[in-house]
């Protein structure tokens, strides 16, 4: 038996004239899926061991909760270790996502909600919930957990628990808001440092549920942090990395979606953010366009003076967003060519922000954001050494590979290879995954070359990924945003597919909606299955600073 299509597709098979599979740009195509397929699929295989043979077993028996180094909080485990484990199961093994994981949601939510739906840690020396837990820290973890942690999650599951328990958090953190402002009461805290990172935090999940929702009571917040930050004089954050980067992102994105819904307070916001981000190119970048770690490049804390930020690609987000805004590709040029700079060999030899762990996994993962809509060949060479370098090292035997630990650095570190693996996949995942198994896909033109193979004989689905921006979260347009996995090749529901197996020379149609539930396939061990999807209709364009042709990786 060979490994086709065929073998599924039962009598909607057409038998068609093979085309010619060694026709330069498909050859070409599939070179390219073939060498993501072996980068995707030691990478997902990895994940797929920590998940089961490291993480899961740090659910403690008793509470259901996930205890990553003895701890159950909101600052750190509930929102930087809590979601990427997701992401794996997400990725590699849906039954952990629906059993296990989902059960940690539902155990943090019946025992730790302390002020309505606002949580506290969890005391395992006491076995409840901390009693005693200032205001402060009380909105900064549960701001962290709503952003980091739930935010991610709702990008892959939608309007699923976890985005009940999001809009529930958000609810109270509003309802008890203490911060005194000019145009209202604000959740925020009152730490120097941390009223700016949870502002942007909430802005970001302030959009969301409003696009979510259409509750007008979300978005009226996410425009009194906007009144907040762009009504003052000149303001401009003074840290550029970790803290700073999330209200950076958090106005870009909220003038984007004011473009749409509120043209008004769009013209209104938009002269001060523009101005805002003028000044970070001018006064906080190097002459590269990498950025500093605060604006002038002056030192801050645990940072020596002119160092870089590893969240440079998190703020040029917020950059991608006023062009779409706008319609000009005002600052597209600028990035382009920041990303072209990552050829030079200082940032092959030292990273951009750091060398190494967290600061690789963050940097990567802000650049692959932008990747994403502007695809320079430079950046994506640098994305791939930086995460096989640093985080995922193929050169080791899968089963001699040092998996991550539990921390918050370690999970982000699974986060941004999970992020780099569905890059090589096109967002394509095969169901079940299986760690012999290798998955790749490439565009070509409007569709997609996609090869699979396995070691062992392999029954399975081939899922495609769907425009999660509009069906999951209600954006009309892909606005460029943190804390998602990023789009690459979509399938809209009711449009048809062609799906020709190249080897076969045989072909079927089906609708998105059918390939998002899943194209059923089997392999014979160690052939190749060679597909290539088109389809049957006009591709949807997006306006400028979208992303044009997302390809070239």
């Amino acid at each position: 038996m060979r490994a086709t299509l065929g073998i599924v597709l039962g009598c909607f098979v057409l038998a068609l004239p093979a085309r010619a599979a060694d026709a330069p740009g498909e050859a070409a195509c599939f070179e390219r899926a073939t060498r993501s397929s072996a980068i995707a699929g030691y990478s997902l295989s990895k994940v797929q061991r920590w998940l089961r043979e490291v993480a899961l077993k740090q659910i403690d028996r008793e509470t259901g909760l996930y205890v990553a180094r003895g701890q159950w909080n909101y600052h750190n485990t509930a929102a930087d270790c809590y979601p990427f484990l997701c992401w794996a199961a997400y990725a590699t093994d849906q039954e952990a996502l629906r059993g296990p994981l989902r059960d940690v949601l539902h155990a943090e939510t019946r025992l730790c909600n302390h002020l309505d739906r606002i949580p506290a840690p969890y005391d395992f020396e006491k076995k409840r919930k901390v009693d005693e837990y200032p205001m402060d820290r009380l909105v900064f973890g549960a701001s962290e957990y709503v952003k980091d942690g739930l935010i991610a999650i709702v990008e892959v599951t939608g309007k699923d628990e976890w985005f009940e328990r999001m809009k529930g958090i958000e609810e109270d953190l509003w309802k008890h808001a203490q911060i005194e402002t000019p145009y209202g009461k604000i959740p925020s805290s009152s730490q120097p440092v941390r009223d700016v990172e949870i502002d942007g935090e909430q802005l970001q999940a302030l959009v969301r549920l409003h696009a979510m929702t259409g509750d007008a009571r979300f978005l009226r917040w996410a425009q009194r942090l906007g009144d907040y930050y762009l009504k003052r004089d000149g303001f401009v954050p003074p840290h550029l990395r970790d803290h700073g980067c999330e209200i950076v992102g958090g106005l870009g994105l909220l003038v984007a979606i004011e473009s749409e819904i509120d043209p008004r307070k769009a013209q209104e916001h938009l002269p001060p953010l523009r101005k805002m981000l003028d000044a970070i190119l001018a006064r906080g970048c190097n002459p590269d366009g990498f950025m500093y770690n605060a604006i002038g490049g002056q030192q801050t804390s645990g940072f020596k003076q002119g160092t870089l930020s590893d969240g440079w690609g998190y703020n040029y987000v917020a950059y991608l967003c006023c062009d779409m805004a706008v319609r000009k590709p005002h600052y597209r040029a600028r990035i382009e060519r920041t990303l072209r700079n990552l050829a030079k060999p200082v940032y092959r030899e030292t990273g951009v922000g750091g060398k190494g762990g967290d600061s690789s996994a963050d940097s990567a993962e802000g650049a692959m954001y932008l990747l994403n809509r502007c695809p320079v060949p430079e950046g994506f060479a640098w994305v791939d050494r930086e995460v096989d370098t640093y985080l995922v090292r193929r050169a080791v035997p899968l089963e001699k590979a040092r998996l991550w630990g539990v921390n918050k650095w370690e999970c982000n570190c699974v986060r941004t290879v999970i992020m780099h693996a569905l890059m090589h996949t096109r967002g394509l995942r095969a169901v079940p995954w299986r760690s012999d198994l290798k998955l790749g896909a490439a565009e070509r033109g409007g569709g997609l070359a996609v090869v699979v193979r396995a070691d062992r004989p392999w029954k399975g689905r081939l899922v495609f990924d769907v425009p999660r921006h509009r069906l999951f979260l209600g954006f009309r347009r892909d606005w460029p945003r943190m804390n998602t996995l990023p789009e690459w090749f979509t399938v809209e529901p009711d449009r048809s597919y062609e799906i020709r197996d190249v080897r076969a020379g045989r072909s079927d149609t089906r609708t998105g909606r059918q390939l998002h539930e899943g194209l059923q396939v089997e392999l014979e061990a160690k052939t190749p299955l060679r597909l290539v999807v088109e389809s049957k209709g006009q591709p949807e364009t997006d306006a400028v600073g979208a992303g044009s042709p997302r390809s070239g990786s």
